[in-house]
């Protein structure tokens, strides 16, 4: 399955970058990372519109801008992360805990982003047609705020003209609403059919809702296998 692949991937790939690098070097050119694209999703109509206006670059382009300065970010982390690395005083256990600590920043990681699939899935499920008042969309819009990646998926000024417009009579197309139209297609048709078939979800959410402010969610919230 390819959410099992993922999950390999992350966790695998985080316990080896902590052998090679320690604790803090990764983790600092991770979390100023994601950080930067998590500012960027949040506000990714004015940045469109600003790499536009600076370099005549559409939508698609304004991805590879956006994924090119989280690197430069990460980058200068993993440079401060690197410089605390390097003293003596921490070398030892920064290389001891990194390989578990790491694996652990994985695993939460991958507790996020299935999160995401069930927060995402529940906030469509309780749609029965196509086309959304105000009330619906404005609950659609709460459940997807509880989790950090989907929080990201309406923007404000989206998320303005989408509850504008559902106020009208006969409400909007969801379809119609950048982002979710097509963020419901894929959870419905690719993730959560892929969630329900995984046999290591259940273990990253055993462990990831014990680590402290990550969430709730525990692997009987997963769909069941079909």
């Amino acid at each position: 399955m390819i959410i099992d692949v993922l999950i390999v991937l992350v966790v695998v790939g985080a316990a080896w970058v902590g052998f090679q690098r320690g604790l803090v070097q990764p983790l600092l050119a991770e979390l100023f990372a994601l950080i930067t694209l998590l500012i960027i999703l949040h506000n990714r109509s004015a940045f469109v519109a600003a790499t536009d206006a600076l370099f005549h670059l559409g939508a698609v382009l304004a991805v590879v801008v956006a994924l090119i300065l989280a690197g430069l970010v990460g980058y200068l982390g993993a440079r401060v992360g690197g410089s605390i690395h390097r003293m003596p005083v921490v070398r030892g256990v920064d290389g001891f805990l990194g390989v578990w600590l790491q694996a652990l920043f994985g695993i939460a990681i991958c507790y996020l982003l299935i999160s995401g699939i069930i927060v995402t899935n529940r906030a469509f499920a309780s749609l029965s047609a196509a086309t959304v008042n105000a009330t619906q969309l404005r609950s659609v819009e709460r459940q997807l705020s509880g989790n950090a990646f989907t929080s990201t998926v309406l923007d404000g000024h989206d998320a303005q003209t989408a509850n504008a417009r559902a106020a009208r009579p006969g409400g909007v197309q969801l379809a119609e609403v950048p982002g979710l139209g097509a963020l419901q297609t894929v959870t419905r048709d690719i993730l959560y059919p892929q969630l329900a078939g995984s046999r290591l979800a259940p273990f990253v959410m055993n462990v990831g809702h014990r680590i402290p402010g990550l969430g709730a969610f525990t692997s009987r919230d997963l769909p069941r296998r079909t």
